[in-house]
């Protein structure tokens, strides 16, 4: 009886053993986000990722193998560990997500991120409004810039709330304008302009100012 059993707990250990990472759930979701979030600081800096979700347990793959290729110029592929994940960037006011990126591990390490494909969401609530000092300020900046006018004066009169249009926010506003270009004085009341953002800043929308 006692081999029996302990025969059964040698069969059950050697199982445990022998299960793919795939049988056995690997990675958790928490050593993914770990390995991604690694990644992601070393190979794009300049992003700031903030969320990863799990889609898929280690499947068996083959992964070419960059270091060997590019020191030897030969092609050499290596077994490996695919994992399908979401990978979520902020960007202002917006996330970027990658849906289904390819997550490689070759010996339980994270060896490539292969981005899948991007889809933008804006966050709740969208795009703050800018202040009417702000937008005075964008709308003077354009009128001196773009238009090449000097003394410009703007009063914000009114300001619609901001709405999604495409790939931007938008806001109208209404305002009264006044200023000098090659010589001759311009004013003009309750003129409509409308400011756009991509989720970082607003800018003056192209063509619908003045």
């Amino acid at each position: 009886m006692k081999r029996s059993f302990v025969s059964m707990l040698v069969c059950v250990a050697g199982l445990l053993v022998l299960q793919s990472p795939a049988s056995a759930g690997w990675p958790s979701e928490t050593r993914l986000t770990r390995d991604v979030t690694k990644y992601w600081k070393k190979t794009w800096p300049d992003q700031e990722l903030t969320h990863v979700t799990k889609k898929t347990d280690c499947e068996k793959a083959k992964l070419e193998d960059a270091a060997y290729k590019k020191k030897t110029g030969k092609s050499r592929m290596l077994r490996a560990c695919l994992v399908k994940a979401d990978a979520f960037v902020a960007r202002g006011y917006r996330f970027f997500i990658y849906r289904d990126s390819y997550v490689y591990y070759v010996a339980h390490k994270l060896k490539n991120v292969q981005l899948g494909e991007l889809e933008k969401a804006w966050k709740a609530g969208g795009v703050p409004a800018p202040s009417p000092d702000e937008a005075a300020r964008l709308l003077r900046e354009f009128a001196e810039k773009d238009l090449g006018a000097s003394d410009v004066q703007i009063t914000i009169q009114e300001m619609g709330r901001p709405r999604p249009y495409g790939d931007f926010y938008r806001i109208t506003l209404v305002a009264d304008i006044a200023y000098k270009k090659d010589g001759k004085q311009t004013k003009k009341d309750k003129v409509l302009s409308t400011l756009q953002s991509d989720g970082t800043e607003w800018k003056p929308a192209p063509g619908l100012v003045f």
